[in-house]
């Protein structure tokens, strides 16, 4: 995949979540994870790797430290390098 391609599939993706945050307070829970699920199945190749990673940041952020989940080696150096 050329680089121009990467930034708009990126892009994409963006849009993507971004439009998902924006439903947050209108939608339940099952009809959220639902759109969610099928936002996943599109992302870039490069998301997936640091999922972990950022879901970990999140449950920091909301200050709950028993959600974090463990990370593999290569995880934590690339949340480290992210």
């Amino acid at each position: 995949m050329r680089p121009a391609e990467r930034i708009a599939a990126n892009e994409a993706d963006v849009r993507k979540y971004g439009a998902l945050l924006a439903k947050l307070n209108t939608l339940d829970t099952p009809a959220l994870q639902q759109l969610l699920d099928e936002a996943r199945l599109s992302d870039t190749t490069e998301v997936e790797p640091l999922r972990a990673v950022a879901y970990n940041d999140v449950v920091l952020e909301i200050d709950e430290p028993d959600a974090i989940i463990p990370l593999t080696p290569m995880q934590k150096l690339m949340g480290v390098l992210a």
